[in-house]
């Protein structure tokens, strides 16, 4: 920016350049004032350019002078005090209290930016809208932040962030900026989550803190904080060491909402961090594409549903109708309707599934094809997997599941399915008066599964050979249970012959008949004649499959006695 005032300095009188802009009056008024001090006389042979500066910011005389001042300071090496101001003025410190009114004017109309120093005092500095008015010699028009997508909304959060972070805002001017931000834009999601939680009943250090998890969660994918780092927003009239106190105990206002908990995860609870609760991180940012997002879509355990091959499935009578009805529910223009319905009722949204019965009778395959003809994708849970040696990996492993699964809800256009395929191995039966940290753990594991059973908004699948041993409690949350029985001798017989081509219906209904096999050993007996054929190059008779059925019934042991 041009020197003005070593024109001034040179003899020339500002008054024979463009004697009415901005940058001449403001130049004007702070070589006068910092020459004469600020006082009635300075003040009525400065009076035009007072009023011209303050018909262009819309601000009072005193708030002009200081402006200019700060204006002259302003650079990115340099900036004001209150010591500064004080002598520019010509007052004490003392005296200069009065003025500061106007500061905290200048900085609430976006005029003035205030920071602080490495000593924590108020540095003062022009803000960038308000110098690109005076350069133009146009009035000044704060800057618009309505219309934000939440998207664009984080930027200017982090900006923010970076600014405090460098000392160019005061955590006064940080909170006023970041809820300026969510009131400017009720329209996007998060404003709304957060104008709802109950965040503004609370402290400003409160909502500093969480608005600054939510900034770090969005933007680096940081799902913890220790308390050294959050320290630094804490107000300075507050005791830091108190407030974390507090925060331990489990006093503080965005606890007792469900906003904030303690860092790290069940069984591995850290409390000296903090981290948004399961609640926050789920709801809040639907609108932006958060850092740390693994992509759920691309998970490992993730069945597309398009990779499912089509197989036809036979059932008894009343199973079939039983599958029929699950399939009708899980259509897409269905499912909707009922999740709204039952909402606006009050009744929880989500659909427990389990099927049940002997090995072979087709339930994992039953899951997959209802996935096939609704279009859904299924998360495939390996149960051995979760049940970890280590204390605590299990119950985080579980807590990770249903995160994953409500992730891939809000990306997948159709509802996925979560499958728990031999789900007895961790819904099994509560043991009481546990002394072994195994026990203890799968305890502790089955609370967790029985919470998230209870809030699940989606589809959970499980299937189990042993449904006598699953805890009643478990039993009770599921809605609907569907036994698949070994299939009776007509069905079995269609299996036959959908499986193995070649045969006469007398055969297929003879093979349905002689033997009792669920659909499984049928399978069994067809890949294994199979097999034969590839390797002697002769089609297998009736009798040949007579024989391979005959292999795949275990032949009863005799126990001898003696040697």
């Amino acid at each position: 920016m041009r020197d003005f005032g070593m024109d001034m300095e040179a003899g020339m009188d500002p008054r024979d350049m463009e004697t009415m802009s901005m940058a001449t009056c403001l130049n004007r008024i702070m070589i006068k004032v910092r020459r004469e001090d600020y006082n009635d006389n300075t003040v009525e042979a400065l009076k035009d350019d007072l009023a011209y500066v303050g018909e262009k910011f819309g601000i009072c005389p005193e708030e002009a002078a200081l402006l200019s001042y700060v204006l002259e300071k302003s650079n990115d090496f340099c900036r004001c005090d209150d010591g500064d101001l004080a002598k520019f003025l010509g007052c004490t410190n003392i005296e200069f209290i009065s003025f500061r009114k106007y500061l905290q004017s200048l900085a609430q109309k976006r005029i003035v930016r205030i920071g602080r120093n490495r000593g924590g005092d108020a540095t003062y500095q022009v803000m960038p809208e308000a110098c690109e008015a005076i350069v133009n010699d146009t009035a000044f028009s704060e800057k618009s932040f309505a219309g934000l997508t939440t998207e664009d909304m984080f930027s200017e959060f982090r900006k923010l962030f970076i600014a405090f972070r460098n000392d160019e805002i005061d955590k006064d001017i940080l909170i006023s900026d970041l809820n300026m931000l969510i009131d400017a834009n009720p329209q996007n999601d998060f404003s709304q989550k957060v104008l709802e939680c109950g965040i503004r009943q609370c402290s400003e250090s409160e909502q500093r803190i969480f608005l600054y998890l939510c900034h770090h969660y969005v933007s680096w994918g940081d799902k913890e904080m220790d308390f050294r780092h959050l320290g630094n927003f804490i107000s300075d009239k507050e005791d830091e060491q108190k407030f974390f106190r507090f925060f331990q105990a489990e006093k503080h206002g965005f606890q007792k909402r469900g906003l904030i908990r303690f860092g790290g995860e069940e069984g591995l609870m850290d409390k000296r961090s903090a981290a948004l609760t399961d609640k926050v991180r789920d709801t809040f940012f639907t609108e932006v594409e958060l850092f740390c997002d693994e992509s759920a879509a691309s998970h490992q355990d993730v069945v597309n549903c398009e990779s499912i091959k089509e197989k036809e499935m036979f059932y008894n009578a009343p199973e079939q109708e039983q599958v029929e009805r699950l399939e009708s529910l899980l259509e897409d223009s269905h499912f909707k309707g009922i999740q709204e319905r039952l909402d606006e009722m009050g009744l929880r949204k989500g659909f427990n599934i389990i099927l049940y019965g002997g090995p072979g009778t087709g339930k994992t395959e039953t899951t997959l094809q209802l996935a096939r003809k609704t279009g859904r994708d299924v998360f495939t849970i390996d149960v051995s997997k979760i049940k970890s040696k280590w204390v605590g990996e299990s119950e985080k492993a579980v807590k990770g599941i249903f995160k994953i699964y409500r992730d891939l809800c809000k990306k997948k256009e159709k509802m996925p399915i979560l499958f728990f395929n031999e789900a007895d191995a961790v819904f099994g039966k509560r043991m009481e008066n546990v002394e072994s940290s195994a026990a203890q753990m799968l305890n502790t594991l089955q609370n967790i599964l029985l919470q998230e059973l209870e809030s699940i908004e989606g589809i959970l699948i499980c299937t189990t050979n042993l449904h006598q041993n699953l805890d009643p409690a478990f039993e009770r949350r599921f809605i609907y249970k569907v036994e698949l029985e070994k299939p009776g001798e007509e069905v079995r017989s269609k299996i036959w012959a959908s499986m193995m081509k070649g045969y006469t219906q007398e055969e297929y209904a003879s093979l349905g008949r002689k033997y009792p096999f669920s659909g499984g050993q049928i399978e069994n007996v067809v890949r294994k004649s199979t097999v034969d054929y590839i390797l002697s190059g002769n089609r297998p008779v009736i009798d040949d499959i007579y024989k391979f059925c005959d292999e795949e019934i275990f032949k009863s042991k005799v126990r001898k006695v003696g040697f």
